[in-house]
């Protein structure tokens, strides 16, 4: 158990460091004063901007979930094939928890580690894109505010 633990928080740790690249890219476009987004709220800008954020994010959770995968797959050796075990990780990522595929009693602790994992994950991206909506509203009004003078 403590094993399992152990791995589950590293996992933690790293895909949590997954999830700092995108989050840091998309914090800073956000906090710059020259996205073209950003200094002419209209609506494609806007659009795209919001996308990229949105295509950015998902591409990260599949990055982690692929992570989850390899260490099912290579060091716990759960899995005959990447594919099962990418199947699995993206379930218990999603904390869709089907329950077609079981882990061995050896590591089936990883299972609930990985849905936390993913929770947390999807949290942040969640919030990501709740503050970036934000900041393209406040961005509008004020360009509003500003042509009414």
């Amino acid at each position: 158990m403590i094993l399992s633990l152990a791995i589950g928080l590293g996992m933690f740790v790293l895909t949590l460091c997954v999830q700092a690249v995108p989050t840091a890219f998309l914090i800073r476009i956000a906090t710059s004063k020259h996205p073209r987004s950003l200094t002419r709220p209209s609506f494609w800008p806007n659009f795209v901007l919001f996308q990229m954020a949105a295509v950015l994010l998902a591409l990260a959770h599949l990055v982690e979930i692929a992570l989850w995968a390899l260490l099912f797959y290579y060091l716990c050796g759960e899995f005959a094939e990447f594919e099962g075990a990418y199947y699995h990780s993206a379930v218990n990522f999603a904390t869709l928890g089907y329950g077609d595929i079981v882990m061995s009693v050896r590591w089936r602790l990883l299972g609930p580690l990985e849905a936390m994992n993913g929770i947390v994950m999807f949290s942040l991206s969640t919030a990501l894109m709740f503050a970036l909506m934000m900041r393209l509203i406040e961005r509008r009004l004020a360009a509003r505010a500003t042509e009414k003078g």
